[in-house]
């Protein structure tokens, strides 16, 4: 068991280095890297600067994939492709964390249950890591 700090950052809980997608990468790579199921949230950036998120669900949101019949995935992400990219799908400045926020305040922002996921940013609004609920309860399971 680990003792709470009031003021501990949530660099302490966060991921690293999360993986990115950028603003042209096909709709077809982001829905590739969600079937893996390592991922439920892409920071999108331009060069090392956070300008938007994409979750899975807004992935689902605009895939009919079982729509009419469709079942064939490499067909629905070839039309999605064609019609939208990731900027028509992603969350633009979504709400952040800066690095030396506290877990504390991170929770704050999470338990409004909008979102399960916060980028966290440098002064420079430049992506250094991610934030997920799962996180905030894996470090709360830890301390109890």
């Amino acid at each position: 068991m680990i003792h709470a700090k009031h003021n501990e950052t949530v660099m302490h809980i966060m991921t690293t280095n999360p993986k990115t997608i950028h603003l042209k990468t096909p709709i077809s790579e982001v829905g590739k890297i969600f079937s893996e199921g390592k991922f439920h949230h892409l920071p999108v950036v331009d060069g090392k600067e956070l300008i938007g998120i994409v979750s899975y669900f807004d992935l689902i949101r605009v895939s009919f994939e079982g729509s009419f019949g469709v079942t064939d995935k490499k067909a629905v992400y070839s039309v999605l492709d064609n019609l939208l990219d990731v900027s028509a799908i992603m969350t633009k400045d979504p709400l952040c964390i800066r690095e030396k926020g506290t877990i504390r305040e991170a929770a704050e922002k999470l338990s409004t249950g909008k979102f399960h996921a916060l980028p966290v940013v440098n002064d420079d609004h430049e992506l250094v890591g991610i934030l997920t609920s799962k996180d905030l309860i894996d470090y709360l399971i830890k301390l109890y």
